[in-house]
């Protein structure tokens, strides 16, 4: 991939207006597991994930689910929502201890007015979760399930994950987060992660993938 993301998911460059969205909305907390959202809400405006990490996704009638994102503070979420005044599209769920500020849509349009750089911070954000969902639609469509992994493992960012550490050599997610990703079964993501890692592309730990040779993963992710 040759786009580069823009640096959304940290506070806006100037802090201050950072912290004028912080101070201009409700103060919530959450548990691990509970949601922010639930998909078909009304909208409660914009989300200021200020601590924590939340996972973005959809629950289908059979039981499935489909992640589109997973997002660690400091981030923003609901932001079509707060634009359009529509119901939530996908749920938001606590992936550990969060800490949130909810900001109404009618105070949002106040700010906006006030800070036209808060817009353009806005429409960059819904830009590139555009480019995530467009990313996973095509794989989905024509990769195999190997090389889809190889694909996310190698460009995480693009697909929406921002959960890594050791300058983004290591990916902090689960085999089920992974599955729920591609659109696949835990135990056929955990049989090709073991693939790689025995072939020394990648170190598992519990909750944890370490990327050791990216050229490797290449030639898995283009053999499409």
């Amino acid at each position: 991939m040759n786009y580069i993301v823009p640096n959304i998911y940290s506070q806006p460059t100037d802090t201050n207006l950072w912290n004028i969205l912080l101070s201009s909305g409700i103060p919530r907390h959450y548990q691990k597991g509970e949601f922010v959202f639930e998909k078909n809400q009304p909208s409660n405006g914009l989300i200021c994930l200020k601590k924590g990490k939340v996972k973005v996704s959809s629950f289908f009638s059979e039981g499935s689910e489909k992640i589109f994102g997973i997002l660690v503070a400091p981030a923003i979420f609901g932001e079509t929502e707060t634009l359009d005044q529509g119901p939530r599209m996908v749920s938001a769920t606590a992936l550990s201890k969060v800490e949130v500020v909810a900001i109404s849509g009618d105070r949002m349009k106040e700010l906006i007015y006030a800070y036209p750089e808060i817009a353009l911070y806005i429409i960059q954000s819904i830009g590139v979760k555009l480019r995530w969902t467009t990313l996973q639609a095509e794989d989905l469509s024509t990769q195999k399930i190997e090389y889809r992994l190889a694909r996310l493992l190698l460009d995480f960012k693009h697909y929406g994950i921002f959960t890594s550490k050791n300058n983004d050599n290591c990916l902090m997610i689960t085999h089920e987060e992974l599955a729920h990703f591609i659109g696949t079964a835990r135990s056929k993501v955990t049989t090709y992660l073991n693939e790689f890692a025995h072939k020394g592309l990648i170190h598992l730990r519990r909750g944890e993938i370490t990327i050791l040779d990216t050229a490797g993963l290449n030639k898995y992710a283009h053999k499409s």
